[in-house]
């Protein structure tokens, strides 16, 4: 598994922060969080000393894939960061693929915020596809509604076969899921990991070793499943890049303890 830090906890002059991490390690952008100027500053310059892969997060804040809304101003949004996921050869895209409905109006609406996800993001990768990107679905949860169930996500992968995801580790804690069970089923369509730990209450973005989540199991079921995937460490309060790199080298030293075994 190739690794990657994200801009997430690395907002404003701290992103130079991520210029040190080592020239095999890449990044993963946060696109709304900086100018397009911003983000072609920072990764002229990040590209001049590493080789490691670059991803590109779309937004989520104020656009959310499930939500009632014109589709067409929608996708233009989202293909805002398309120059700059080719400007930089990305390696994928990460759609969050809803934010968060209420308890009251999901449980009366879930079927059609559902649906309209679904079908969305059907015809957003079609988009992708004819504009040579890579669009990795992520697995979001909700607070405290949760749009899809495992089954149901599971399900969406099954109408679309050629659909890429990127698993979020902590997201999968909170809602339920169970990691071995998508990387089996979900196997090379897993083109990354959002990789970050929680007790299962609360989407905390912790250090891999602060949560519930077992690290060896991740691993094992990493290096059979998803060997080419990428672990983005994605923090929010941990912004110090030797924290991050310390973290990457556990879970390297847990891969090679699961080839071994």
């Amino acid at each position: 598994m190739k690794y990657s830090v994200s801009t997430c906890s690395f907002v404003k002059l701290k992103v130079k922060r991520l210029l040190a991490v080592p020239e095999h390690i890449g990044v993963e952008i946060f696109y709304e969080y900086g100018s397009t100027d911003y983000w072609n500053e920072f990764l002229t310059r990040f590209r001049e000393s590493h080789s490691g892969g670059i991803s590109i997060h779309a937004p989520f804040a104020f656009y959310d894939f499930a939500a009632p809304g014109d589709d067409g101003i929608l996708f233009e949004r989202f293909r805002r960061a398309f120059d700059l996921y080719h400007r930089y050869d990305s390696e994928f895209y990460v759609l969050h693929a809803f934010n968060n409905i209420e308890e009251a109006a999901g449980r009366s609406s879930a079927e059609a915020y559902r649906s309209r996800t679904v079908d969305r993001i059907a015809r957003f990768d079609d988009i992708c596809r004819s504009e040579g990107v890579c669009l990795a679905v992520e697995n979001t949860f909700g607070n405290p509604y949760n749009l899809f169930s495992q089954e149901q996500w599971l399900e969406m992968f099954g109408q679309m076969p050629n659909l890429h995801t990127l698993i979020d580790t902590g997201h999968a804690l909170v809602s339920g899921m169970d990691i071995a069970e998508l990387q089996r089923v979900l196997g090379p369509r897993i083109v990354g990991y959002h990789l970050h730990n929680n007790y299962g209450t609360k989407d905390a973005h912790n250090r891999l070793r602060e949560g519930c989540l077992d690290w060896r199991a991740f691993a094992q079921n990493a290096k059979h499943y998803t060997p080419d995937a990428t672990g983005v460490i994605e923090y929010l309060a941990e912004d110090r890049p030797e924290a991050c790199m310390e973290d990457i080298r556990y879970l390297e030293s847990l891969c090679v303890i699961c080839g071994q075994a």
